[in-house]
């Protein structure tokens, strides 16, 4: 994909964002995120007041999760708990690059809160005990996820970090680029402290292994 034609597609999801909340109403929020960008990933979105989010803000630590788990693919019909409180019916699409990298979501949250009051209220009158789904909580608490993305990883080698080689070090790094972790908010930050690096050293980590040159790695 050349830069003419990413700009082409990201003005396209631009305002397909804004026509889509026009359409949907206040009760969707529509989202784009720049997955390139991970301290700023919202460079779109319709009917803020959903969620509260702005342009600028970045994917919170569960909607970071549940893409990894799914493998950057497209996702639909999935409930998630705001923090105030509100069931969201959420779907993603994702555009990915010429190496299949992703590079941008669009997401779609509606807000089920009044229709479920009133289905609460219905079965109330007419005497039915309902068995509702949990959906997820959504969490904004980087660091706990990270922390266990990052012990699963140093876990998988079989040291501590302090005995780690160059080779664990670049093994952890790519566990951790594999899942999306360093598409989190100051991840890289995070992950160097936990394993007693620099974020300068990851940064170098991750340059050689997407260029798939891991002996140009800084130790």
């Amino acid at each position: 994909m050349n830069e003419m034609d990413d700009k082409r597609i990201l003005d396209l999801l631009t305002r397909l964002t804004k026509t889509l909340g026009e359409l949907l109403g206040a009760s969707s929020e529509v989202v784009l995120h720049d997955l390139r960008q991970p301290d700023h990933t919202i460079v779109a979105i319709a009917n803020q007041q959903l969620s509260g989010r702005k342009l600028g803000d970045s994917i919170d630590a569960l909607g970071m999760r549940l893409f990894t788990e799914h493998g950057f693919q497209d996702m639909a019909n999935y409930d998630t708990l705001t923090e105030s409180g509100k069931t969201l019916r959420s779907c993603s699409v994702f555009v990915h690059d010429e190496k299949g990298e992703p590079i941008l979501a669009l997401c779609v949250n509606q807000d089920l809160t009044p229709m479920l009051s009133l289905r609460t209220w219905l079965d109330h009158a007419l005497h039915v005990t309902p068995t509702p789904a949990e959906p997820e909580h959504a969490e904004n608490n980087v660091e706990n996820v990270l922390t266990s993305l990052t012990e699963d990883a140093i876990r998988a080698t079989g040291k501590l970090p302090e005995q780690f080689t160059r080779e664990d070090k670049l093994s952890v790094i790519s566990y951790l680029d594999a899942r999306g972790a360093f598409l989190i908010r100051y991840s890289v930050e995070k992950v160097a402290a936990l394993l007693g690096i620099s974020k300068f050293s990851i940064y170098n980590y991750l340059g050689s292994l997407r260029e798939g040159d891991s002996e140009t790695a800084a130790l």
